[in-house]
């Protein structure tokens, strides 16, 4: 099969990043937008608990809330008032982090508030927070319940009890397992939840049970992911990796993924993400794929409007110009994030001579018996489903002849 898994999707740059400045992208914004839907993304690096595995931008909880509520509602009025955002309905209110539940109620109402006031948001749009269990109560949850929050994204890791210490999990098992039933008793919204698999003597017995607290407890979506040992993150520096091996890996992932799949209730949205049925969409993801436009707020915050990509950092922003080429590119790439490719979408965004080679290759795959041809379809199998970032690498060098 492949050599070595590959855990994340990550794709290189097809051409060098060029620079632009505030004031060209907002004479872009002066502009109205040729498209209707937007995303918007809003980043608070802070946390009040460090995972021992993470890595991302954050920094442990200060006295700084307040006035980075303030700075967030000062970036939403600027770009509120941009003719751009006129035509624009956000579908998807994403907050990422971090944690942004550390946010008090006040914080939220604030800046939702000032969300619902700069633009126009969707009657069913989609608001998530990520969030871990502990900063998280049921008070807090039918809060932001009240100011249109209808999705948490929720760190629980595992219910293993060496898993969350190893995770630096706050609650024990019994506790997370409490909190999590309240919630679901509760909360009218998506109850989503983030496993880690394969972390040091982890049993498929773990595992199992992890699928099955995510069934019985009624929660709408589970992203799982194999444990990945990130630069500067704790674990990178006390586990020794040479535990690792692939053949557990693919046990563990199979056993969590059959068990959820073999309830009859959940089905694959994506790599690493299996949904209730007619529950959990995943708006932000989706939107984000087909490359709708991702309004960034906030430090460590990234995104793409009216041809600019933005990040921002230490109350600036990083401006670019974004390759439209790059940008197809991408959203072809994006297409083997599912299980399900759709063979003429990709038929009109290739060249034929690319196309019939990237078919060939697709044809390699299911000889291998990781997916099946049929329909004008492309539909991965468990086991292509495991190797599904190898796949779309394979397949997305193929189709890089056709943008460089």
């Amino acid at each position: 099969m492949f050599k070595e898994r590959i855990k994340s999707h990550h794709r290189s740059k097809l051409f060098e990043s060029v620079s632009a400045s505030e004031n060209e992208l907002f004479d872009a914004l002066e502009q109205p937008a040729k498209d209707s839907d937007c995303v918007i993304y809003l980043h608070v690096p802070f946390c009040d608990n460090i995972c021992s595995f993470c890595s991302m931008m954050r920094s442990k909880l200060g006295d700084e809330l307040d006035e980075y509520a303030k700075f967030l509602v000062r970036q939403i009025k600027d770009y509120g008032e941009m003719p751009y955002f006129d035509t624009k309905s956000v579908k998807s209110i994403y907050f990422g982090g971090g944690t942004p539940s550390v946010f008090s109620e006040t914080h939220f109402e604030k800046v939702l508030g000032a969300l619902h006031k700069n633009f126009k948001i969707a009657d069913d749009c989609e608001i998530s927070v990520e969030t871990t269990l502990h900063n998280l109560d049921t008070q807090k949850a039918l809060a932001l319940q009240s100011f249109g929050v209808n999705r948490f994204s929720i760190g629980v890791q595992t219910f293993s009890r060496q898993g969350r210490a190893l995770l630096n999990r706050v609650h024990k098992p019994a506790r997370a397992i409490e909190r999590l039933k309240d919630l679901r008793e509760k909360f009218e919204g998506m109850l989503c939840c983030d496993i880690i698999y394969n972390f040091p003597n982890e049993s498929v017995e773990e595992a199992i049970t992890d699928a099955n607290y995510v069934n019985e407890l009624g929660l709408d979506s589970a992203s799982f992911y194999s444990l990945m040992f990130f630069d500067g993150s704790e674990l990178s520096k006390k586990i020794d990796t040479s535990y690792y091996d692939l053949p557990t890996d693919k046990k563990l992932h199979h056993a969590f993924a059959e068990a959820l799949l073999g309830s009859g209730n959940f089905e694959v949205l994506e790599l690493t993400k299996l949904t209730r049925k007619g529950r959990d969409n995943y708006g932000y993801i989706k939107l984000s794929h087909k490359g709708t436009d991702v309004l960034p707020i906030g430090n460590g915050a990234g995104g793409h409007v009216a041809g600019f990509g933005i990040y921002g950092v230490s109350g600036h922003k990083m401006i670019s110009r974004t390759n439209e080429r790059e940008s197809a590119y991408g959203v072809l790439c994006s297409l083997f994030q599912y299980p399900i490719v759709n063979l003429n979408a990709l038929k009109d965004g290739l060249s034929a001579s690319v196309y019939d080679e990237v078919l060939q290759k697709l044809k390699e795959f299911e000889s291998r018996g990781l997916l099946e041809l049929k329909d004008g379809k492309s539909v991965l199998n468990l086991d292509g489903i495991f190797w599904g970032n190898n796949i779309n690498e394979e397949i997305a060098n193929i189709m890089k002849k056709d943008f460089v």
